[in-house]
């Protein structure tokens, strides 16, 4: 199997939108918005091709760029921040 479906979560009750963002989407906050829970999380799954790594963030409300705190990789993002990273 090339690809795997991957499930992004941000617990962000106070959020009204979250975007994932990533090298994958070349960084665009649209086409890729995460579906509120009843529980204050947001998720969203992607299907990624195994084999690589990507970049990525989450943007809340389309303007706070923040990395995921479930990922234990992060990587500088050349703009004095964070990404996470994720290698299937």
């Amino acid at each position: 199997m090339l690809f795997r479906s991957v499930r992004f979560v941000l617990e962000a009750p106070e959020a009204t939108r979250v975007s994932l963002v990533a090298d994958f989407n070349d960084w665009s906050i649209s086409g890729y918005e995460l579906s509120p829970t009843p529980f204050g999380e947001w998720e969203i799954v992607v299907p990624l091709r195994r084999g690589r790594s990507y970049i990525y963030n989450f943007v809340l409300d389309g303007e706070h760029w923040i990395v995921d705190p479930a990922a234990s990789i992060r990587v500088e993002d050349g703009f004095g921040g964070a990404s996470s990273t994720l290698t299937l």
